[in-house]
């Protein structure tokens, strides 16, 4: 006799293969995490926090421990941060606090406009008492935030292909928050909000004629912000005729430190040659101090940091933690590759600090509890995951062993909607 195989089993066997993650139909995603956070992501940012308040205090020792002692704190405190960050589930920002999150940083920005004081031209800063923060450095996490839960709930509604809800309405919000942080004037700032919000759009699946609209309205806005603001044009204007006395000085600093640098402490350069070392050109001390071995080992940490970012959102469980995990990577990695930039004088000079580096306060914080976020993300990846199976009617079950399991243990392949 030849035994028969129930006809279920292979209809239950092909429900399972045809199932995307994401997609699942008639089960439950699964609540628990799969695993620890990325330890490799955590060890090199906890690195370059520490990179930073080493070179801070090198950059100023001439001058006491009172930058140490700030920067120190401050760095203290970013790292609480990132553990609060990693310890809220993600899926928190999605729902109605992205809508918080969105409207609260453009009402901060607004004020910013209104009652934010104005240092070297630039009003961008607010004042809390006796603390002093750009709201531009968390507007940019929170327009992040607001557009992958806002792309998540579109495809949900199966409305992501819709010409005003899936590409006017975001590109409106887009546009509204650089606008806002173009009139203070932060053009760099302006810049990479732009930027790594193109490059979420590509991420979602934006068709590429509207993104070619996107690119359009972007490279207007620069050229009317050049041509318009005068911080803006003044630098861009130096910088066309190669007038422009600080890079000249971080190239200096960058190529006198050889190939393994002058050793901790020994620059020249900060010695008033070039003011604010610290903050905008700290990587020019880098270069000088740890040279070309340094300056590549930290430019491959920004690297390594960007490419397991990225691994996290293609692993992630939810179209919201894909969006959100490469976003906040892109934004990182944009930062850092602009502020390097300005230090080898490849493009205008921006004001913007080096992620984790630089001393600062408000962007140490919104980047390292950005991070905190993205480490939240990495516990909940594609892996080994259980789910709850429909209850199948008697007769039509796929029994493995004395009983019928209504929970399987699946392994989940691919990217972006593997299959199982």
């Amino acid at each position: 006799m030849h035994s028969r195989r129930p006809a279920s089993a292979v209809t239950v066997g092909r429900n399972i293969a045809a199932v995307a993650v994401g997609q699942w139909e008639n089960v439950r995603r699964p609540e628990r995490p799969s695993g620890p956070i990325d330890s490799t992501v955590l060890f090199v940012v906890v690195t370059l926090v520490l990179i930073g308040v080493t070179l801070v205090y090198a950059t100023t020792c001439h001058k006491g421990v009172a930058f140490l002692k700030s920067q120190g704190l401050r760095a203290a405190a970013g790292l609480l941060a990132l553990s609060l960050g990693a310890k809220l589930r993600y899926t928190i920002w999605n729902g109605r606090v992205k809508w918080v999150l969105l409207f609260g940083s453009l009402t901060l920005l607004v004020l910013t406009l209104v009652v934010g004081f104005v240092f070297k031209g630039a009003q961008r800063w607010m004042q809390l008492g006796t603390l002093a923060f750009q709201p531009a450095e968390f507007a940019k996490y929170a327009l992040l935030v607001w557009l992958a839960g806002y792309f998540d709930s579109l495809k949900e509604q199966g409305r992501d292909q819709h010409g005003f809800w899936g590409f006017l309405l975001p590109g409106a919000a887009v546009l509204v928050v650089v606008g806002l942080t173009l009139l203070q004037p932060a053009v760099g700032t302006s810049f990479i909000i732009a930027v790594a919000s193109l490059a979420l759009f590509v991420v979602v699946g934006v068709k590429w004629w509207r993104l070619a609209v996107t690119v359009g309205v972007g490279v207007v806005l620069f050229v009317v912000a050049v041509t318009c603001i005068p911080h803006a044009r003044d630098r861009f204007a130096r910088f066309r005729v190669g007038r422009h006395h600080q890079q000249k000085q971080s190239l200096i600093a960058i190529g006198s430190g050889g190939p393994f640098g002058r050793g901790l402490g020994e620059g020249r350069q900060k010695l008033q040659f070039l003011p604010k070392m610290y903050n905008d050109f700290i990587f020019a001390e880098i270069g000088e101090e740890f040279g070309f071995i340094g300056s590549a080992a930290v430019c491959l940490l920004y690297l390594i940091l960007f490419l397991y970012g990225m691994k996290i959102g293609s692993e992630a469980r939810t179209p919201f933690g894909q969006h959100l995990a490469a976003g906040i990577s892109m934004t990182i990695f944009l930062y850092a590759l602009v502020h390097i930039a300005v230090a080898l004088g490849l493009i205008p000079t921006t004001g913007q600090p080096l992620p984790f580096i630089s001393s600062g306060g408000s962007a140490l914080l919104s980047n390292l509890f950005a991070v905190g976020v993205l480490l939240n993300i990495s516990r909940y990846r594609r892996n080994r995951v259980t789910v709850d199976m429909p209850a199948a009617s008697r007769g039509l079950v796929l029994r493995f062993g004395p009983a019928a399991p209504t929970r399987h243990k699946v392994l989940v392949l691919g990217r972006f909607g593997g299959r199982v």
